[in-house]
């Protein structure tokens, strides 16, 4: 008889009842532990300590360093539930207790064949200048002199000594770097190796083509604690993605046959791309550095979604698995901007849950499914006409699955690109760029990963995550384009030209003291501006101006007002002064040089604007509609030369109220009424309920009133007057206000564009193709 095993289980289960009689007693006695919280007394040499959150479980601590330093052996460290920050170890894997700030170095020239350099050290502290000659017989192309800076790059380019005298150029050593010996006749090979403690990115290989150029990047080599810096991305990127971008008008073209993008791409009207963003969710990214991430990427979708390309984005995230959070073979989300960014705003950072690690190749695999299943529909979905760019941002290495490189050979053979090729740069529909964040990464993989196309850079690498939105915010250079209504958005002092089209017009007479009117550009050879800039009527026009606009200044050739202008028409009946069709048009001596600081702004009912708000075959009508979709809608003008000011239009219902402001500007006796005062061709502008409007001032006369659509900017009224002067009153009642707290009723009204389109038209159409229904 089995009694033994029976008994047994009978004790087993008295014992269990009892130790659970006891737990629950000594839980009614003590409350459960809490987390502990780090120490806040951490320290480093040279340097100070930052706390996210002071001592509590997630906070990050943040070492910091000098100019000229950076922490060792890490940056930063986490708060663990246990209430211990994350050790640190050297790449030996060795435990350091005491973090040390380090004096950033160069790596210096370490070979400059037929020339000499000096001096020959293999590292160079901050400030350093070396200086490089050559050979007689031999020319200096690059610098003459280098300066070691402050993120452990050198000023200048890469020098290089040579004579011409093989089929292809001598393509250089970096600092850093040695290369093997040799001739440079076609066939010919090149090796690169980067000193100890130092990663070659780009091309360790380079062939001398047929065409007489190098396969391959240009390759550079990297320390382990520095990082490319946002200015260095966005001009390495200016000749690449940019160059997707960055697409002239097909005007444009046809006027240019040459560009100045490093690579142009077959993009024009009607150009499709498909955008993959993996994000990498892995265990070692904080809710902090994934929010940011998030927030980088949606400023690159942004940017992506301003030009005149048909963009569909697949966005996912990548960590132990890949997680869709933008499908592509969705249309209705994957082409639809504001879709796209709610999808990425509602993404759970903790979706992932325990698996945490970092498995890139599921992350490109998925990519490689989503591009077959676009495959097998190819007419439907374009796929023959459509470029693939594929953006990784990653902050470590993959520790999980297969290798991506297996991934990716899979997407490239699936596009066609089957042949063992000397670099990628015949994979014209396909680029894969590479973000590594913080110092955590693998240099090696991630560099392996990136698209190696002769003239461009594919893969970065970044101090953090912040650095990340910066250059994602001028990634896609805004200084060569030049479609309309495009604005250098970008934070530094680039922004102060956030304002392109906008040009003064000033008297030529020393003596004048007529106050400045301002304008904007809407073609190379045209200015947009008030007529009462130049005359009081369309019959006696002076205009002995000069016109400044970013790069420099030009003169009227004419200046066309419109005919119906005469501010004296309604004189006979007690109005002094009267400013419809208050708009004049100056055609310039010299076309503009268009560039990121002087570019024209979009006009509506014309083929760029639809372009620009990607409405293909729209009409004016849809534009006005897109434009001023609301009773009250925000609108912008430029106040005195500077300040982007806002302010509301009001239209339908709520123009009647604002336009009734305007009746304290006449004087009795006189039978005119406001619908005659203030015709439909003007915008009113200001004091809305909810919102503190401003209001121009002298020397705003001529300027736009604009919007912003899709990160493009858009006219919609030319500035001519308003009902109150505060600027530059000596009425007391007008103490205490200004253009950004204007009294009550103070209105401002606008030339509406809408309402002039055809008398546009009738001059600017060679210069503007309009849409065929202005007339």
């Amino acid at each position: 008889m089995n009694i033994k095993p029976i008994l047994w289980i009978l004790l087993f289960t008295s014992v269990q009842e009892v130790y659970l009689e006891e737990y629950e007693y000594e839980d009614e006695t003590y409350e459960d532990p809490q987390p502990q919280n780090c120490s806040t007394t951490e320290s480093i040499r040279g340097g100070r300590v930052t706390y996210s959150q002071g001592g509590l479980e997630g906070s990050v601590l943040t070492y910091e360093c000098g100019l000229g330093q950076y922490p060792f052996p890490v940056s930063f460290r986490l708060c663990s539930v246990e209430g211990d920050w994350s050790p640190m170890r050297l790449t030996n894997g060795r435990l350091v207790s005491q973090a040390t700030c380090k004096d950033v170095l160069c790596p210096a020239q370490l070979q400059l064949d037929h020339g000499d350099f000096w001096p020959r050290d293999q590292w160079s502290s901050v400030g350093t200048t070396q200086t490089f000659s050559c050979q007689e017989g031999f020319t200096l192309y690059g610098s003459a002199q280098r300066n070691c800076t402050h993120s452990g790059e050198w000023t200048g380019t890469t020098p290089i000594c040579d004579n011409h005298a093989d089929d292809c150029r001598d393509p250089g050593i970096p600092p850093g770097a040695q290369r093997s010996a040799g001739r440079f006749q076609t066939g010919d090979k090149v090796i690169y190796w980067c000193q100890a403690g130092l990663n070659l990115l780009g091309s360790a290989e380079r062939v001398c083509l047929e065409n007489r150029e190098w396969s391959g990047t240009t390759p550079r080599c990297q320390g382990p604690y520095t990082y490319d810096s946002p200015s260095f991305v966005a001009e390495a990127m200016a000749g690449s993605l940019a160059g997707v971008m960055d697409v002239l008008s097909p005007d444009s073209k046809r006027k240019s046959a040459r560009t100045s993008f490093a690579r142009t791409f077959r993009v024009a009207e009607g150009s499709r791309m498909n955008v993959y963003i993996l994000l990498d969710t892995s265990g070692s990214i904080g809710k902090q550095d994934f929010e940011l991430s998030r927030s980088a990427t949606i400023a690159l979708i942004q940017k992506l979604d301003s030009y005149e390309v048909q963009l569909k984005f697949h966005v996912l995230s990548f960590a132990s698995e890949a997680h869709d959070i933008v499908d592509i073979t969705e249309p209705d989300i994957s082409g639809n901007i504001d879709n796209i960014l709610w999808e990425l705003e509602e993404f759970n950072y903790h979706s992932h849950g325990s698996k945490t690690g970092t498995n890139l190749h599921a992350a490109l695999l998925r990519v490689n499914e989503v591009i077959s299943f676009l495959k097998q529909n190819s007419a439907k979905n374009h796929f023959n006409e459509t470029q693939n760019i594929i953006v990784i941002e990653t902050d470590g290495y993959s520790n999980t699955g297969k290798k991506p490189l297996v991934a990716l050979a899979k997407i490239r053979n699936l596009l066609g690109y089957h042949e063992i090729s000397r670099d990628n740069t015949d994979e014209t529909m396909l680029d894969v760029y590479v973000f590594g964040v913080g110092e955590q990464v693998n240099k090696d993989e991630l560099n392996s990963l990136a698209s190696k196309k002769r003239g461009e850079q594919h893969v970065f690498f970044l101090k953090d995550y912040k650095t990340l939105g910066q250059v994602f915010n001028s990634i896609i250079s805004d200084k060569s384009v030049t479609m309309c209504g495009v604005a250098q958005e970008q934070a530094g002092d680039e922004t102060a030209y956030t304002r392109p089209w906008h040009v003064t017009l000033k008297s030529q007479s020393v003596a004048s003291t007529k106050t400045p009117c301002v304008g904007s550009i809407v073609s190379q050879n045209w200015v947009l501006t008030a007529a009462h800039c130049f005359a009081r009527a369309s019959t006696d026009i002076r205009h002995e101006v000069l016109i400044h606009h970013g790069e420099g200044t030009v003169v009227p050739k004419r200046v066309i007002m419109h005919p119906k202008y005469n501010t004296r028409a309604l004189k006979h009946r007690n109005v002094s002064e009267f400013y419809d069709y208050d708009v004049a048009l100056v055609q310039v001596n010299t076309s503009i040089p268009l560039s990121w600081k002087a570019r024209p702004i979009c006009l509506p009912c014309t083929v760029p604007a639809s372009r620009a708000m990607k409405k293909v075959n729209s009409t004016c009508q849809q534009h006005r509609k897109e434009l001023l979709p609301h009773k009250e809608t925000p609108a912008f003008f430029i106040h005195k030369n500077t300040e982007r000011k806002e302010t509301h239009i009001h239209i339908e219902s709520q123009r009647p109220g604002c336009v009734e402001k305007a009746r304290q500007t006449l004087k009795d006796p006189t039978n005119v009424t406001m619908d005659e005062y203030v015709p439909d061709r003007f915008l009113c502008t200001g004091g809305s309920s909810a919102y503190r409007d401003a209001i121009t001032c002298r020397g705003d006369s001529g300027g736009s009133l604009f919007l912003q659509k899709r990160k493009r900017y858009f006219q919609v009224g030319v500035v001519s007057w308003g009902t109150t002067n505060i600027c530059d009153s000596l009425d007391p009642a007008m103490r205490g206000y200004s253009s950004s707290k204007p009294p009550p009723d103070a209105r401002d009204f606008h030339i509406d564009l809408f309402k002039i389109m055809p008398w546009l038209k009738q001059y600017l159409g060679e210069d503007i193709q309009f849409l065929p229904e202005v007339n």
